[in-house]
């Protein structure tokens, strides 16, 4: 959203160079007009509320025999100390699926937790595996998790872990009627992940690690821009799921894990 308005700022400058006085009026309201809905936030809160509204209610989860809960990274930053951890925006996912975790273990069912999430900004760890430490600090059993470390963006995440349920772990066994997929994350990403994964024949019961609310208010916030660009990111994301489809540039979708496991 940002950058939209940097590009309005510097056409409003060429209209004016080039004296064109009525298309730099119109690009000025029209960039004043953004400014407005987005710094207050009624923008980025229709948005946020569209991406989130289907997830506010957490699902009660009924535990199989088999049972995978997939994590799905946020990214990471290095400190100045050179330690790499999890930014504020994962540690909600990363607490929903300890918690997940332990209502599954409590039942007579195999839990297992995939987490997937490559390194993307080069910090020299992966995400499943930064995510990984945090997880077992709060009680999930490092055998019971794998680590998908190679995905570098929501698509891979969904076509890597296809490959990891696919392969020989324990729960290669799985089938329709005594297995099941939990997919963690953010409300905001959910739809877009959800998208991705059945694409991939992952068909997962979606769980919100987090949830964003925005407060309208009449002074501008640099807040509601990072939210604006939040939000932007899924649209542009579904969207794009979609023309790649139309143009064919997308591998073929996958058939269910669960029923290419049974037909075997």
């Amino acid at each position: 959203m940002s950058l939209l308005l940097i590009i309005l700022l510097c056409l409003i400058l060429l209209a004016s160079i080039l004296g064109w006085r009525k298309i730099r009026f119109g690009l000025a309201i029209l960039a004043l007009v953004l400014f407005i809905l987005v710094g207050s936030g009624i923008a980025p809160r229709y948005l946020l509320n569209d991406l989130q509204q289907d997830y506010q209610v957490k699902p009660n989860v009924k535990w199989r025999e088999n049972n995978v809960i997939i994590l799905l990274g946020a990214g990471t930053i290095k400190l100045a100390s050179s330690d790499v951890e999890p930014p504020f925006f994962a540690y909600g996912r990363i607490i929903e699926t300890a918690i997940q975790y332990k209502r599954c273990d409590k039942t007579k069912g195999a839990c297992w937790v995939i987490v997937s999430g490559g390194d993307p900004l080069h910090f020299g760890e992966a995400e499943a595996k930064v995510y990984k430490h945090w997880l077992v600090a709060l009680g999930v059993p490092e055998k019971m998790i794998i680590l998908e470390p190679n995905s570098m963006n929501t698509w891979q995440n969904a076509e890597f872990t296809r490959r990891i349920l696919e392969s020989d772990h324990d729960f290669v066994h799985f089938n329709q009627k005594n297995s099941q997929l939990i997919l963690v994350t953010s409300a905001l990403h959910l739809r877009r992940s959800e998208q991705y994964f059945n694409h991939f024949g992952i068909d997962a019961i979606p769980m919100r690690g987090d949830y964003v609310t925005v407060s309208p208010y009449w002074l501008p916030s640099a807040y509601q821009f990072t939210l604006m660009d939040f939000a932007l990111h899924e649209y542009v994301g579904a969207l794009r799921y979609h023309v790649y489809n139309a143009m064919g540039w997308n591998i073929s979708p996958k058939k269910g894990v669960f029923t290419e496991k049974l037909a075997e």
